[in-house]
């Protein structure tokens, strides 16, 4: 019983220590041809697809070019340098130990050397590597789209092999003396002499790329000659080329980034965009420009406002609005003449006629009524009586 149990015991370390055979619960079983069986919840390694274009290089694929001895030994040393600095991409995970058994009859669970008693760490591939399908212990880096002419060095990264440099769509075309895409190898230098419309990229200088005159800005590319890409929220200006874009323009203003208008000096941002500011405001017209005031038809321009103008004077009034006249106090406007203002009595002026504000001026034979001081009523004269 005793030597039954440090077996298993021996057995969980060598699980914990090393992952799982092929074949076990909880890991991917490998099969034939790439299918994959599945044999519980907790898959241990994460598989996509293996692509192998040449069986003794996994994940890389290369041209049938012509090399010479010295390429062929510059490839070697490529290879060797480089396949020694990809990562193991091995991590390490924590499952329930009891995931781990297979069979127990007998229920008991030893303790696992996770951060629980209950738990187990097991080593699976880390996110973007998956299982050498060829060596079980190996994980190696995902590329999903194959690495042409290059070998895949981590996830979605290729590095190119010697004689080949990443074009500006990140795949690996030859360079002098192999080829030169858009250009011709000059015999004897090494060098590639571009085509009209390209030149030498700036950063390998091995491979010439679409020429755009004055470049495409810092938001642009140059895709194919005399022709720019801008990124999303710019667009291209033939001055200032892959421009911030804002929808409707900005007038008065500049765009200094995508939906982002920047006034100039003397305007503000409305819902509108960017309008004129009157300091001193511009009532009855509109601020046309900074500080300037343009007046509304039947006003006119007097100092730094707008005023209102008739046609003709306002008599025992002011011209308020376009042939608009407001009287003074203690005056109405008089009916028959709309630019005319005329006395006012409130309680009218019987035998008499008003002459000023509250103030009636009598008829002949008739007198004001003394009798109540202020009383602006007109009564008969009688002998006797002054006026």
């Amino acid at each position: 019983m005793e030597a039954a149990k440090w077996c298993l015991l021996v057995g969980l370390a060598l699980i914990c220590q090393f992952g799982l055979a092929p074949g076990q619960e909880g890991v991917k079983t490998w099969r034939k041809g790439g299918d994959v069986q599945v044999a519980s919840h907790y898959p241990t390694f994460v598989n996509e697809s293996f692509i192998q274009m040449e069986p003794s290089r996994p994940n890389a694929t290369i041209m049938n070019l012509h090399r010479s001895n010295e390429s062929v030994s510059a490839f070697d040393r490529f290879m060797n340098k480089t396949m020694g600095q990809i990562p193991a991409g091995v991590c390490f995970e924590e499952v329930p130990t009891v995931s781990l058994l297979k069979y127990n009859h007998r229920g008991d669970v030893p303790q696992g050397n996770g951060s629980n008693p209950s738990l187990s760490r097991i080593r699976v591939c880390c996110p973007g590597y998956e299982r050498n399908v060829h060596n079980f212990w190996k994980c190696e880096p995902v590329c999903e789209e194959p690495c042409l002419n290059g070998l895949c060095i981590g996830p979605n990264t290729c590095e190119c092999y010697p004689d080949f440099v990443r074009n500006g769509q990140g795949r690996c075309v030859p360079t002098c003396p192999i080829g030169c895409d858009h250009g011709d190898c000059v015999v004897g230098t090494g060098e590639c002499r571009c085509h009209e419309g390209y030149e030498l990229d700036r950063t390998s200088g091995k491979t010439c790329v679409p020429k755009c005159t004055g470049g495409c800005g810092d938001e642009g590319r140059c895709v194919d000659v005399e022709r720019c890409v801008c990124s999303e929220g710019y667009s291209f200006d033939p001055k200032l080329k892959c421009a911030p874009h804002c929808d409707g323009g900005c007038q008065n203003g500049r765009c200094v980034a995508p939906g982002v208008c920047q006034c100039e000096a003397g305007y503000e941002m409305s819902e509108t965009g960017c309008e004129p500011v009157c300091t001193n405001g511009c009532f009855h017209g509109v601020c046309t420009a900074p500080n300037t005031c343009s007046c509304k038809p039947g006003y006119q321009k007097v100092g730094d406002q707008c005023t209102a103008t008739c046609d003709h004077p306002c008599l025992n009034g002011e011209c308020t609005g376009p042939n608009v006249c407001s009287c003074k106090q203690g005056f109405i406007l008089d009916l028959a003449n709309p630019f005319h203002c005329i006395p006012h009595c409130p309680n009218g002026c019987p035998n008499g006629v008003c002459s000023g504000p509250n103030m009636c001026l009598c008829n002949a034979g008739y007198v004001k009524d003394r009798s109540l001081k202020g009383n602006q009523a007109c009564i008969k004269r009688f002998d006797g009586v002054k006026s």
